[in-house]
């Protein structure tokens, strides 16, 4: 018979009832046993040869040997792989310093944000229409209309801003990737208003520049739903979240010496040219851009960006006939051209 047989715990014998009590008791017994066991263990280890040396290795500590590995890394991370994605605004003759921190001279493409007409709530929260660069909107909204004043004082006009052009790929972002890349917190009690407010706090940050407040906007369904105080959950629940976008249009052409207004078709046929056509939108009438762009690099940390003289415009944006431009243009328009850098090694 063996003699090595653990003696239970708690004896009972067939038939006996286990009480509450028992089996708390049988759980307290077997963690001191684990305990127990654990303690005689240590006490049993002995020391050997080299032993005093056993918790180095190259004659480092794992706190030395740790940092000797981030620190090469450090060095070798930034030769491999490395991005950046900024929006900035580009004053004519004065270089924008990037403060990148890639530790190399990236590879640096530069597209202008295009100008796009949009209906916006305005500072005293009314609908103004208006070119922007940013545009906060929902999926309801392809085209939105609104009557506002006219040039003339006492007068109203109904104004049509297409931000989905049903001939065009849309331009846009989804608003819930937007939150997500500037780590913006979101809660299902928060309102969409301080949402709001702390998305455009966050994209402002360097690298980013702020944008005069007449540059980006958002839409009347934003103001609505701000007006109602809706949280998260609430447009979460209605099917609302995914619905919520933000267009910007960034644009690069191979600029020519001259501007093209023709179309590839038109280009290679012994036809005479033609007008482009209509429905090309606003921003693909053959303007170049972007214009008269330098990129500099001072540094493996530091590029510069410099607009060295006044961009180039779409004639409808530069109109002042109301008929054919009901939206106001930005104050500083000549000399200001909304850009977005990807920096990438």
């Amino acid at each position: 018979m063996a003699t090595n047989v653990p003696s239970p715990y708690i004896s009972r014998n067939p038939g006996d009832m286990i009480t509450a009590g028992d089996w708390n008791n049988m759980q307290v017994d077997v963690k001191e046993d684990i305990a127990s066991q654990i303690q005689t263990a240590i006490g049993n280890i002995q020391s050997v040869p080299h032993a005093d040396n056993a918790d180095k290795l190259g004659g480092q500590t794992p706190q030395q040997l740790t940092q000797s590995i981030l620190d090469q890394a450090k060095e070798i991370l930034p030769k491999r792989t490395g991005y950046l994605r900024s929006f900035n605004r580009l004053l004519v003759g004065k270089e924008k310093i990037i403060k990148h921190g890639l530790k190399a001279m990236p590879l640096c493409d530069v597209y202008e944000l295009d100008y796009f007409p949009a209906i916006c709530i305005d500072e005293e929260n009314q609908l103004t229409p208006q070119w922007v660069n940013l545009f906060l909107y929902h999926t309801s909204e392809g085209t939105i209309k609104a009557t506002v004043p006219g040039a003339t004082a006492g007068t109203t006009v109904k104004v049509t801003a297409v931000i989905e052009p049903s001939d065009q790929t849309p331009f846009r972002v989804p608003f819930a990737d937007m939150l997500a890349y500037y780590n913006v917190e979101i809660t299902d009690t928060k309102s969409i208003d301080d949402l709001v407010t702390d998305f455009w706090t966050a994209f402002w940050r360097d690298p980013n520049d702020k944008f005069e407040f007449d540059q980006f906007g958002q839409s009347p369904w934003f103001k609505k739903c701000c007006d109602d105080s809706r949280s998260v959950k609430e447009l979460k629940d209605r099917g609302d979240w995914d619905d919520l976008w933000l267009k910007l249009v960034p644009r690069k052409t191979v600029n020519q010496p001259t501007t093209i207004t023709q179309t590839q078709e038109q280009l290679c046929s012994s036809k005479p040219p033609l007008p482009p056509p209509a429905d090309w939108g606003y921003f693909f009438d053959g303007t170049q851009a972007p214009t008269q762009i330098q990129v500099a690099h001072h540094d493996f940390d530091q590029t510069g960006i410099k607009l060295v003289s006044e961009p180039f415009f779409p004639k409808n944006f530069l109109s002042d006939d109301q008929k054919i431009n009901p939206f106001s243009r930005p104050a500083n328009y000549k000399c200001d051209l909304k850009v977005m850098v990807l920096l990438k090694v």
